[in-house]
Parts: structure tokens; sequence; C-alpha cells
């Protein structure tokens, strides 16, 4: 080899090491559209939910681009149906990040789905933000900095029904309608800790399959034990399957049931026909309808503008919530940022929602971090105010 030719392959190789160095610490981010990837159920039983949710996240999406995006950038989501099935999640899930190169992945619904999902976030250090669970294992502490939370925790939403039940109103024989996976074994968990506080043992309990109907032995096991009261951690339609057949049996004809949100307040009354006697349901946002804060006004506009033959909310509240937490980051940020400035500013937009979740001045949202309980009566969900408990 010439002595020119050494020269030349040294000039290049040392090019090339420049190039590496550069193009490893000047990780701005530069595309001018901002991908999200959202896996939810948008066929089969929970279908409504992953609708819903996708509705409210994309109206806001929608109205930010049309309104000049954020620095310069516009944003989207990419949908993917995973059937509520963990397996095909996990499937989704490398997809977005490595056909779509999502920047974020956006309102996963649900506690087993989540449970697959999270780990391939961290091993590709892609942020997971509102997903639709109120799951321990997404509130751990320390926090992990890749996930941020929109909805208080399923613990929280226990604790006010036992409260309201127990503390309130002065029923001891509780029982528990539960799914047998990670979501239903962590609320049965909730709840058993919730009455071990308060001296009281678990009455009876019940579980079934997810992804199915078969609520007949959860009813058999719970219905021979004579509850008062029976806590739901299910999803929507064998929530509902259960409670109507318990409407038929005589034993259990006049159980009251406290349900938590993840059954999605307006699909599972439907179910129901409508006929709510003896069901509180804990909500993570406040009235979709009847709400006078300004965030919850935008909702209604926005909502009427872009999908005004459906219904408000509480599930496409969240939706939107979770979006307008999310693009209030970038906005935060600027228009220079790398993927580590992201995370800063989700580990301080997780501190400030913490430390004013009791403040009625939240920067974010007053609503987050917040349980409350409803009731439906006369085609209106009705807030149960402390005075009334």
């Amino acid at each position: 080899m010439s002595l020119m030719s050494k020269i030349i392959i040294g000039i290049i190789l040392s090019l090339l090491v420049v190039f590496i160095y550069l193009f490893k610490f000047d990780s701005h981010y530069n595309e001018k559209e901002i991908r999200f990837g959202m896996s939810a159920p948008f066929s089969g039983t929970l279908h409504s939910i992953g609708e819903e949710l996708f509705r409210g996240a994309n109206s806001y999406i929608r109205y930010i681009n049309e309104n000049g995006g954020v620095n310069g950038r516009v944003f989207r989501i990419i949908k993917k149906d995973d059937k509520y099935e963990p397996k095909i999640t996990a499937e989704n899930t490398l997809e977005l990040i490595k056909k779509y190169k999502v920047f974020a992945l956006l309102g996963f619904v649900g506690t087993p789905t989540s449970k697959v999902a999270l780990p391939i976030a961290i091993k590709y250090n892609i942020p997971y933000i509102g997903a639709f669970s109120g799951a321990d294992f997404l509130r751990k502490v320390p926090r992990n900095p890749l996930v941020l939370n929109g909805r208080t925790s399923y613990k929280k939403e226990i604790e006010k029904l036992i409260e309201y039940f127990v503390d309130k109103k002065q029923f001891s024989k509780i029982a528990v309608f539960y799914q047998n996976d990670s979501y239903g074994r962590s609320g049965l968990k909730g709840v058993k800790e919730a009455l071990k506080r308060r001296g009281i043992k678990l009455c009876a309990e019940g579980s079934y399959k997810r992804n199915t109907l078969s609520v007949g032995h959860a009813l058999y096991e719970i219905a021979h034990k004579r509850p008062e009261v029976v806590i739901m951690i299910g999803a929507t339609k064998p929530t509902a399957e259960f409670i109507k057949r318990a409407r038929k049996n005589k034993n259990t004809e006049d159980l009251h049931y406290g349900v938590i949100s993840f059954v999605g307040s307006s699909i599972f009354l439907k179910e129901l026909n409508f006929e709510a006697k003896n069901i509180i349901i804990s909500q993570v946002m406040p009235s979709p309808w009847g709400s006078l804060s300004k965030e919850v006004v935008l909702y209604r506009e926005i909502m009427d503008k872009y999908y005004l033959s459906k219904d408000y909310s509480y599930v496409s509240l969240e939706g939107y919530f979770i979006a307008k937490m999310t693009i209030e980051l970038f906005k935060r940020l600027g228009k220079k940022f790398t993927k580590e400035d992201f995370l800063k500013e989700m580990e301080k937009m997780y501190l400030e929602m913490e430390s004013s979740k009791d403040s009625k001045e939240s920067k974010i949202c007053k609503c987050l971090n917040n349980v409350y309980l409803t009731y439906y009566e006369d085609g209106i969900f009705w807030e149960i105010d402390e005075e009334d408990n």
C-alpha cells in the first residue's frame, strides 16, 4: 500500500471517528413530526375503552396541530389493536418502536398489557406515559424515570370505596369480584389491605378469566356467603354480566356494588340498560358534562368540533388529559431538546403533580390524582359530596 493510500485511509478514519462522536453527543431531536404509539383494545370486549381513550387524546392532538403545533412541530398518534391481550401488546410495542420510531408510548390500556409493554419501553429507553391503569408497578418508589402517570392509583380508588361503604355506610360484609390476572389480583390485595386497617376480614371472593364472560362460578362463590357489598375489580362486560345475574338471584338481588373506573362508566351502564340501583362508581376524572374548569370546558369544545356525533365520557376526558399533559412537556422544552431533556422535564412534572395533588392550584390540572365517587340517576352521573357520605 502506497504512502498516499495510507494517508487517505487515515483521513477517512479520522473523519469517521469525528462523525460518530458528533452523532453520539449531538442527540437533539430534529424531526418535524413527533409520533406517539398507542396499543389498546380497538376490537373485542373492551373496544369501546380503547376507542374513547383514543378519541379524547386525538382530539387534543388535532387541536394543537391545527393551531400551529409546538415550536414548529406537529404530533401524531399511531394506534395498534391488541384486543386486551398481552402477547399482542408486546408485538405492537416492538412494531411501534422499531418500525414507526415513536418518541413515546401513550395511553396503553390495562395492567396485564402494561406489564409486558413497560419492560420493552425500558429496553429501548422510550417514555411510557398515561397508561390507563392504576397498577402499583407503574408507581414504584423510587420512580421509574420513563413512566409518567395521568390517573391516580387503584389503591386510592379502592380506599375511597371502602371508606364510603365501611366507614360511612357501616357495612361490614364485603366481597370482591375480580379479573384473575395482575390487574384483578392487585385490586383484591388492595381491598384486603383496606379492610385489614379497619379490623375486618374479606367476606368472600370470586374471579373470572380475562376476556370472557365466565362469571357464574364467581357469583356462586360470593352469593352463598351473603355479602352486603361487592367491590368490582373487573372489565366492562364481565362486571355488568355479574350484576345482571346477581340481580336475578334471591340471595344477591339487593347487593350494593363499588365499581372502579376501569370499566368505563358510560359503556358499563349501557351494558346494564342504565339500571344503576345500588351502584357506586369511582372516577379518576371530574365530570365531563358538568365541570366548569377551563380544561374540561376546552375538552367539550374540541370534542364537539372533531367528534360531534360521540358523547362525552370519563374515558375520553382521560385521553384528553393524557395528551394535554404530554404536549405540555414539549411546550416547556422549547425548540431544541434531547431525549434526556425530555426525561428531565418528565421528572419535574411528576414532582409538580405530586406536590400539588392536594392543592387546588395545580399548574397542570387540578383534576389529576383525585378520586370522585359517583352514582347514576335520572340520566346524570352525580358526585357524592363529602357531606353526603
